[in-house]
Parts: structure tokens; C-alpha cells; sequence
């Protein structure tokens, strides 16, 4: 009986010897920069971004120019590239053809311009993006190197391309002049009427616009010492854009004698809304239209 209790044990053990499999442990699924604004991209699929070979003037040939003269420098992004290349459904090779460039540089533009991405360290980062045109969202939150997203504000924002002031930009009020930040809804400003008298008239609408780290604003001074910085497409009080304008040319009674694009440094342009019925205010002293009167 002895010797059959052994022989079972000695079974039992074999069994449980074979079916034991070894403990494996794998790491978690992480991803580079790219393939998490992936994420948040197909997770946000209505984001609002301001694509700089379209606007302020969309010019026939100029961004297929800018994909092949850019292409080297996107190339060399390796872990962007690699990205790129899997999201398209593309093959790494040495050449490619025009049309791939062009695609490449379109995700390109993609990845740099529609999400702003803070590296917090151990892969992950703090996200801020803008979601639908017009009257959207402002989003900011934070992603983990293995994708988990958490939205941590979420505020109205008017998303649409800037065509508006730069911060600082003074606005002519019936108590002064005010930065255009500063400027509410039924204050009083300085306009004309339809036969272009000067008057006075509350604000009827203000409004503050995003814009992107790359975003370029128009500076503009005339001969008689007055300047203006503004978005190239912000109209003049006879509706004409800035960017239309060339050196000689006469604005609101003196002459333009230089234009030149420059970085902006801040987060957001500005305009308001004059209850008239031109709906042109001062601006740093010169008269200017109002863009949302224009809508």
C-alpha cells in the first residue's frame, strides 16, 4: 500500500512539474511624441489648427515648393519621420516621388502646428489643443508615453484663422486710449458713421483668438511715425487687407514706408466690434476696420 501512495505522489508531481509554465512579464506599450499627437488627433478628430500655406493667401505651387525644399529636414526627424511614414501607410525607401513628399509634408505641418505638446519627463506630456471652428473648445491635458489621455480644462474658445490686433495694440476710447485686451463689451469708443463723420459708440463685441507658436504678424509704419501690428489679412477702413498694401502706398492719410512680417510673441490676437455703421475704430491712431463686422 506504501509503495502505491508513493507512486502517486511521484505522478502528481510529474503532472504538476509539466504543466507549469514560467511567470513572463512584458512592459507596457509606449509611444514616441508623434504617435501620441496621433492619438490625440484621432481622439479630437475636429481640431482647429491655422495651416500657413493657406493662410492669409493660399498661392498656387508654393506648398508643394515648400514640401520639397522642407523634406531633408523632415527626413531627418527620424522617430517623426517614422511616424509619418506609419501613419500613411508608406514603406521606408530612398527615394521618394513628389506626390509622397507633399503627403509627408502635409503631416508634417500636422503634427507641428495642430497640437502643442510639454514634455513632463518619463515620455509624457502636457497637451493643449483647440477643437472645432467657429465657436469651439479649448483643451488642455495630459497624455502618458502609453496613451492615456486626461483633459484637464476645457474652455469655450472662437477658433477661426487670426485676422485680428496683437496685444498692446491701443484702441481710441472716449476716456483714452486702452490696449485692446482691456477693452468690454459697452464701452465707448471712437468710430464714424455712414457718411463718415467721427461719433462715438459702444462696443457691441469683443473677441480674442488663438493662435499658433508659429503665427506671423503684419508690423506696418507709415512717414508720419504711426505703426501697427495685425494679422496680414486684418482690413483697413475701406475694407482693403493689410497684406494688399505696398510700401508708397497711402494708408488712412500718410504713406506706408515699410511692411515686414514678424514672429508674434504672444498667445492670442484681438477685435472689437463698434455699435456704428462702418464699424472702424483707432488702432495705435490709425483707422481701422473692425474683422467682425466683416463676418
Amino acid at each position: 500500500m506504501k509503495q502505491i501512495f508513493l507512486a502517486i505522489a511521484l505522478l502528481a508531481t510529474l503532472v504538476l512539474g509539466c504543466s507549469a509554465q514560467p511567470t513572463v512579464t512584458t512592459s507596457p506599450t509606449t509611444y514616441s511624441q508623434y504617435q501620441l499627437e496621433y492619438r490625440l488627433l484621432a481622439e479630437y478628430p475636429g481640431v482647429f489648427w491655422n495651416d500657413p500655406d493657406l493662410y492669409p493667401v493660399a498661392r498656387s505651387g508654393q506648398e508643394l515648393q515648400n514640401a520639397l525644399q522642407q523634406f531633408v529636414s523632415i527626413r531627418a526627424n527620424d522617430v517623426e519621420f517614422s511616424a509619418i511614414l506609419e501613419h500613411l501607410g508608406l514603406d521606408r525607401k530612398d527615394n521618394y516621388t513628389d506626390e509622397e513628399k507633399l503627403l509627408i509634408y502635409r503631416q508634417h505641418k500636422l503634427l507641428t502646428l495642430a497640437v502643442q505638446m510639454t514634455p513632463l519627463g518619463s515620455g509624457n506630456y502636457r497637451f493643449v489643443l483647440r477643437v472645432g471652428e467657429g465657436q469651439g473648445e479649448r483643451l488642455e491635458g495630459t497624455i502618458t508615453a502609453a496613451g492615456k489621455i486626461t483633459v484637464e480644462k476645457r474652455e469655450p474658445s472662437f477658433n477661426t484663422h487670426p485676422i485680428c490686433l496683437s496685444k498692446g495694440t491701443l484702441i481710441e476710447t472716449t476716456t483714452g486710449q486702452m490696449p485692446v485686451e482691456a477693452v468690454r463689451n459697452g464701452m465707448l469708443v471712437w468710430t464714424t458713421d455712414a457718411s463718415g463723420k467721427r461719433v462715438i459708440a459702444p462696443v457691441l463685441e469683443t473677441r480674442a483668438v488663438y493662435v499658433s507658436e508659429s503665427y506671423r504678424a503684419l508690423w506696418l509704419t507709415l512717414e508720419d511715425g504711426r505703426t501697427i501690428m495685425a494679422s496680414p489679412g486684418h482690413p483697413s477702413a475701406d475694407g482693403k487687407r493689410l497684406d494688399q498694401y505696398r510700401v508708397g502706398d497711402r494708408l488712412d492719410g500718410s504713406t506706408i514706408v515699410s511692411m515686414e512680417s514678424v514672429p508674434y510673441d504672444g498667445t492670442q490676437t484681438y477685435d472689437l466690434l463698434p455699435g456704428s455703421a462702418t464699424g472702424v475704430y483707432w488702432a495705435n491712431g490709425i483707422m481701422l476696420k473692425s474683422t467682425i463686422a466683416s463676418r
